[in-house]
């Protein structure tokens, strides 16, 4: 038998090995392109849901929003009222100027529109379970946004009636020189015998606080003595003057830096809300409307309500009557000059220091300094703590928001 041993003769074993390899390459790109497949599948979904997410999202800063609307007073209820504070912590959906008119898998939810697939709800609580009849200082806002597919998105905020952190120690608070020795560069209360300070609130005569607050002994023995030689029976309370420790202090006085930091802060709002001035303002608003003032300069007072803060001198005529308070922050002299029947009901501060400084001194301490209250005459007038009037100076600047987060 003969052999055939010819080289383009292929071997018996060899025999079906392309039909192997092209199943394997054909499995392989089978495999490659089911998998191109789902990738897109899945990116499309995902894009899809994104989308919804989204929509989600900005539902919920939509319900954000129209809340702090209804809490700024812009929404009247049917029966006119409009939104306080208390009054939103009983009714949390804000349902009492708002309309709920659909329903998202179960819960009752206000339209964005005509897409009834954009919706949000609203839920209002009170973080300090503040006693009932008294208004909350801050409100706690959880605000749901729903979306397309069943999408949602939930924020929390928190939002303050005041504009900045504030409980009075004292009628008159008056910041002494970071040293804690140097005396105020002038203390007097006015010689009249008809004149009268207090530190009883005049809201509610219960309660009492310092007629004069001092920050260390020399200050507080020259107020002492002060008080004693223009007519001691014209300064009523529990206690007629006080020395406050560091700590006591509102922590925008316990150091220079604080103090400037609420100064920058303060102007930034007033700025915002067109209250900010350079000199004198037309008004300083009233007790039946109490406005946000910011005088960047010296200032003469003329009657007004609300929070007034002067970074000059504020010099007062004593016929003139404010309700609220006053922050003489910087220069730190107010000046009240001659006799008058004009009343001030709220809280006083004064405290001096640099608010700014050449380059040269970059770098070098600049503390608190010895700052000026000084009454000459006094006339009829009162100056008497009052605790709504600062209620109302805090909040006469709107809502402030304390922070906000997705959960």
């Amino acid at each position: 038998m003969e052999v055939n041993n010819s080289p383009n003769q292929p071997n018996p074993s060899e025999r079906g090995a392309a039909l192997i390899t092209t199943l394997l390459i054909a499995t392989l790109l089978l495999i490659v392109g089911s998998a191109l497949i789902l990738t897109t599948q899945l990116a499309q979904g995902m894009a899809i849901d994104s989308t919804a997410e989204m929509q989600a999202y900005y539902s919920a800063e939509a319900g954000v929003n129209v809340a702090l609307n209804v809490l700024r007073g812009n929404v009247a209820a049917a029966n006119g009222t409009k939104a306080t504070f208390r009054n939103a912590v009983s009714n949390p959906s804000l349902n009492t100027w708002l309309t709920y008119g659909t329903a998202i898998n179960g819960d009752a939810a206000i339209s964005l529109g005509s897409n009834s697939s954009l919706a949000y709800s609203i839920a209002v609580s009170d973080p300090d379970n503040t006693p009932a009849g008294i208004q909350p200082e801050r409100l706690k806002l959880n605000v749901t946004g729903y979306g397309p597919r069943g999408s949602r998105k939930q924020m929390e905020l928190v939002v303050s009636r005041y504009l900045f952190d504030f409980s009075p120690i004292s009628t008159i608070l008056v910041r002494g020189n970071d040293d804690n020795s140097s005396r105020f560069d002038g203390f007097a209360i006015g010689d009249s015998n008809a004149k009268t300070y207090s530190g009883y609130d005049h809201t509610n005569p219960s309660r009492s606080i310092p007629v004069f607050g001092t920050t260390h002994p020399t200050d507080f023995a020259a107020a002492w003595a002060e008080i004693n030689s223009a007519k001691p029976n014209t300064v009523s309370g529990v206690d007629k003057v006080a020395q406050f420790s560091n700590s006591q202090l509102p922590e925008f006085l316990q150091t220079a830096d604080n103090a400037r930091d609420l100064l920058n802060g303060l102007q930034a709002s007033a700025t915002n809300s067109g209250r900010y001035f350079t000199s004198t303002p037309n008004d300083f608003g009233t007790s039946a409307n109490p406005k946000f003032t910011f005088v960047d300069g010296d200032c003469s007072l003329s009657d007004g309500a609300g929070l007034l803060v002067v970074t000059g001198k504020l010099t007062a005529s004593g016929n003139v009557s404010f309700n609220g308070i006053i922050l003489v922050l910087g220069e730190g002299v107010f000046q009240r000059n001659g006799g008058g029947n004009g009343d001030t009901w709220g809280a006083i501060v004064v405290a001096k220091f640099a608010r700014t400084w050449p380059s040269a001194e970059n770098g070098h301490s600049h503390p608190f300094l010895s700052p000026t209250y000084d009454m000459n005459g006094g006339g009829n007038s009162t100056t008497g703590y009052d605790s709504n009037e600062v209620d109302r100076a805090l909040a006469s600047n709107g809502l402030r928001s304390l922070g906000i987060r997705e959960y």
